[in-house]
């Protein structure tokens, strides 16, 4: 015996004299083999192990033994079974199987392989229909007795000896609809009643040979078709007289049926069918060719227009698809269940998840737990946790988002406002099993980070910081990148200056003419969008009047160049009249009577009238001191380096507050083979001798070309090692924070920086984006900030919320709760606009595709807010339209299928979610899914419509289909009754 993978549907085919074995391989569109059977086949039972089927053929009298495991499914024997044989029951006590010959009023039973197993046993008159308990291993016998309206109970707990229970219970007007309770103990018989009015439900007590238990419970006209739900813990009865649907409560110990709920239904409702978890029930009209899809829960119903003459609905064992057969044409419709909760995955014993995000492949999912220090691992194909992601005693993660190519992922941690950085410990993708390395970015003091999305090119995080009003940019890689030498158009930069927006760069090219005569040029390159860098011109040797160019100062205002040139011992100060405006000669900076030797290295004061210029005179090297206010400049003061060694060609940086005063010598003139190079500092209101800050090695400087003043304690180094042999030393950036007195080292750390080059001088901007001109290259490789705050309102009056990227990477949008409004963020500028939405609104989705399409939680409006364009301005956002309706009750959060077909929306408190259509905005479906649902985050593939939800209160992120109800493509035609059909599970 072969096990089989796929579950199967089978039916009796009348129409061909087969069974019909539907595969449910692709249950959407199933294939189906017609192995023969007798003539006029009329019902069919599956063995409980599922590798035999029991077909009964009316018109022969003869069981049908069929083997449902070999490919072809052969019948293995056919053996009599008495007069008219119209039902069959299998899966009871050691297998045996039951069969009903209306004709000859006898039930007559069989073993597993179809030996009879003693002699036919009598009942009423004329039975047409048996129920026995589902699962295997039934006792007794439930035998609608259709001309004598009695239902008689066969005991068949004695294999081979069955025994009829007497005398038979009298049911007037019974009808073929019965059902036999989990457990076998109760069974449940529709009739007509005695008046051929409406219609009720007997309880009978199988266990005390069919006693009635209670009253008949009434429903409506002619029942024709009654189901049990799984757990037998409701009743639904479909009223062939009434066009209605009744539906009640059981209670499984007493088997007493509740008062029942009434569904209207189209006409001639004729079978009904559970799903396997019982949530949702499908009923049929026969002459309405309609299909009535019913909540158990709360009744909630929805029409489906089938066409036809529908004749029976049963459902497929994987629960998202229901089959129905047109008696008019014999063909075969697969319908789609209404969207179900189909899953739970435990987050961890004690976790409270409040937002979920997917990886883009769609097999594993992050989940923030908010009670814990932890992100959960989820496995979405084995819907079974995985290790967790420990992110540290000080982090509570609120909201994760994962990165399109699987670079990083990030979560955000309000309480100790950083946003933590995963990233793949091995490899170059983050996988739902490896090793993550867990990275703390920390935001703006007191940020608490809340919502997190990222870029679509998986450049940045994209954090709403509730409490200072900003959202903030966060690089993972700390906007490390290099600006290409074609792009930067220099022969030898040695320096660079930055704009305070870090979107302007200025970079100075030695450019010494063949014979080394004097020279260079400043290339003028400006940052389009983030990271594309266009040269947009130079300014050449003649209109600067440069001379070798090495280090540059640019003012604050951002409308005068300093130009240290390293040939002609001067300063060059270029000006122009708007920060638009073209650059021109403005005046030289020089020194007499004794002039300045290799000027290297620039420094302006914050408020741009004082010049600090490095002089390699004489046998020591010096800082000039000038007030650049007015024209010309004087000269105030010398402020030594170092003494007694020449040459001194140093860098210089000095602190943001102006107060202290930074050098680096290289130490070029020492003839050591190890780590070279000293740091040297002095507070400028104190002296006029520099002191030593950091050697080499213990400070990570080696031959240090430039340095830069991050903040007031932090100074980043550019060295340039050794590229000689022997022992040549690779180029690095040291990062230096300053003790208490800013006149030493409390820690160093390196970055590398590319082996093979030889970087010169550094600039950095407001934002703290870091950049270093690259000699030997041609480039300049770019450091940028981590995080680049944006604000998008003012602190108190904003609180920042939800986050959103549009899916071409345009615009970031985020809720503000406090304003009430959504702000759009440019990303290309950093402009924002403001649009008035709904009151506190809560969560935001852009919708796939591109564009400006996004999705509002107004949850103090009770609304939702559409975003579109404005078609008076393009690529403008505004308000579309608002959304409401009386289930859109304190909307919390919202997201989008993959199609851009739905919109799931989780309310406050709520155990549903609710599905609205995005063309309209009108709710579908609601889907219990939990206990606390929070979040929600949909299948990255549109085809598999699935749906991942936080459940905050039940510890568990719940898996929704939300395959829509719909009917499909048929199959061939065929003559089967799916009334008579049943499921059957794989046997592996």
């Amino acid at each position: 015996m072969s096990d089989r993978n796929e579950p199967l549907l089978v039916a009796p085919d009348w129409g061909a004299d087969a069974l019909a074995v539907v595969d449910l391989a692709a249950p959407e569109h199933p294939e189906v083999r017609l192995p023969p059977v007798g003539s006029n086949p009329r019902a069919v039972a599956v063995s409980t192990d599922g590798t035999r089927a029991y077909v009964v053929n009316h018109d022969d009298g003869t069981l049908s033994v069929v083997d449902l495991t070999a490919p072809e499914h052969p019948v293995l024997r056919t053996v009599p079974a008495g007069n008219g044989p119209c039902a069959v029951v299998a899966g009871l006590v050691d297998d045996q199987v039951c069969v009903a010959a209306w004709a000859d009023g006898e039930v007559v039973v069989f073993d597993k392989e179809g030996v009879r197993g003693g002699p036919p046993r009598r009942v009423g008159s004329g039975p047409c229909a048996l129920a026995a308990a589902p699962g295997g291993g039934a006792r007794r016998v439930c035998v609608i007795d259709e001309t004598d309206a009695t239902v008689s109970v066969v005991d068949v707990s004695q294999a081979g000896a069955p025994s009829v229970t007497v005398p038979p219970v009298f049911v007037p007007g019974v009808t073929r609809a019965a059902a036999v309770a989990p457990g076998g103990r109760f069974a449940y018989v529709a009739s007509r009643g005695e008046d051929a009015g409406d219609g009720q439900v007997t309880v009978l007590d199988l266990n005390a040979g069919g006693a009635v238990v209670g009253d008949p419970v009434p429903v409506g006209a002619e029942p024709r078709a009654l189901a049990l739900s799984p757990a037998g813990d409701r009743l639904c009865v479909a009223n062939y007289g009434s066009a209605s649907v009744s539906v009640a409560t059981v209670d499984v110990e007493s088997g007493r049926v509740g008062t029942p709920g009434t569904v209207p239904a189209d006409a001639h409702p004729v079978a009904v069918a559970f799903a396997p978890d019982g949530g949702v029930i499908h009923v049929v009209g026969q002459t309405s060719g309609i299909l009535t899809a019913i909540r158990a829960d709360t009744l909630d119903h929805t029409a489906v227009p089938l066409g036809g003459v529908p004749a029976g609905v049963v459902f497929g064992p994987d629960g998202h698809h229901s089959y129905v057969t047109d008696q008019a044409t014999g063909r075969l419709t697969v319908v789609r269940a209404a969207p179900r909760k189909t899953a739970g995955i435990p987050a961890g014993e004690g976790s409270k998840p409040v937002n979920v995000a997917v990886s883009p492949d769609g097999t594993w999912a992050y989940a923030a737990d908010s009670a814990s220090d932890k992100v959960a691992v989820l496995d979405l194909g084995g819907l079974a946790p995985l290790a967790p992601v420990l992110l540290g005693p000080a982090h509570k993660p609120w909201d994760v988002a994962i990165a399109p190519d699987r670079g990083f992922a990030c979560a955000t941690s309000p309480e100790s406002s950083h946003l933590l950085v995963l990233t793949p410990a091995q490899g170059n993708e983050l996988t739902g099993n490896g090793d993550v390395t867990v990275t703390p970015v920390p935001l703006a003091p007191g940020a608490r980070p809340y919502g997190v999305a990222v870029t679509p090119d998986s450049r940045y995080a994209v954090t709403a910081d509730s409490a200072t009003a900003m959202v903030s940019l966060v690089d993972p890689e700390g906007g490390t990148y290099t600006i290409d030498d074609d792009v930067v158009g220099c022969q030898q930069p040695t320096g660079v200056a930055l704009s305070g927006d870090g979107r302007t760069l200025y970079v100075s090219d030695f450019a010494a003419t063949p014979d080394g005569g004097q020279g260079g040029q400043i290339a003028l390159l400006q940052r389009a969008e983030q990271g594309e860098w266009q040269q947009q011109g130079v300014i050449n040797a003649t209109t600067g009047l440069l001379s070798g160019p090495h280090e540059l100062a640019l003012s604050p205002d951002e409308l005068r160049l300093y130009v240290a040139n390293y040939q002609n011992g001067t300063v060059s100060v270029l000006k122009r009249d708007t920060v638009s405006a073209p650059w021109s000669d403005a005046t030289t900076v020089t020194k007499s009577p004794t002039p300045m030797k290799q000027p290297y290295g620039l420094a302006l004061s914050p408020d741009g009238g004082t010049l600090y210029v490095s002089n390699a005179a004489d046998n020591h090297g010096t800082v000039e001191e000038f007030d650049v206010s007015a024209t010309p400049a004087t000269h105030r003061r010398t402020i030594t380096i170092k003494r007694n060694a020449s040459p001194v060609h140093a860098g210089l940086a000095l602190s943001p507050d102006g107060a202290y005063l930074y050098a680096v010598d290289a130490e070029h003139w020492r003839t050591e083979t190890g780590a070279l190079g000293t740091v040297y500092g002095i507070q400028l209101s104190a002296g006029n001798e520099m002191q030593p800050v950091a050697t080499a090695p213990q400070a990570h400087t080696d031959r240090p070309s430039a340095l830069v003043c991050r903040d007031d304690r932090t100074l980043c180094v550019v060295n340039q090692g050794k590229k000689e042999t022997p022992g040549p030393r690779e180029a690095c950036l040291a990062v230096i924070t300053l003790d208490a007195s800013r006149l030493g080292v409390e820690r160093t750390e390196t970055r590398p920086l590319d082996k093979d080059d030889l970087p010169y001088s550094a600039a950095i901007s407001d934002d703290g984006t870091l950049c270093v001109a690259n000699f030997t290259s041609q480039t300049v490789t770019v450091f940028g900030s981590k995080v680049t705050p944006v604000p998008v309102g003012q602190p108190g009056a904003s609180q920042p919320w939800d986050v959103a990227v549009t899916a071409d990477g345009a615009y970031v949008y985020v809720t503000d709760r406090t304003a009430g409004s959504l702000r759009c963020v440019r990303l290309s500028d950093h402009h924002v606009t403001s649009l008035d939405v709904g009151q506190d609104p809560m969560g935001v989705t852009s919708a796939p595709g591109g564009g400006l399409r996004a999705y509002v939680a107004d949850h103090g409006s009770d609304s939702i807010s559409v975003i579109g364009p404005d078609d008076t301005s393009p690529g403008t956002p505004k308000v579309v339209a608002t959304w409401q309706h009386p289930r859109i009750t304190k909307p919390e959060s919202v997201s989008v299928s993959a199609d851009g077909a739905w919109l799931f929306v989780t309310t406050e408190n709520s155990r549903e979610l609710l599905m609205l259509d995005t063309r309209t905005g009108t709710p579908r479906f609601t889907v219990p899914a939990g206990e606390r649902l929070t979040g929600s985050a949909p299948h990255p593939q549109s085809a598999k419509h699935l749906v991942y939800l936080a459940d905050e209160a039940g510890a568990t992120v719940s898996v929704v289909d939300t395959t829509t109800l719909a009917p499909l493509d048929t199959t061939t035609p065929l003559g089967l009754d799916v009334r008579q059909s049943v499921g059957v599970p794989t046997t592996n």
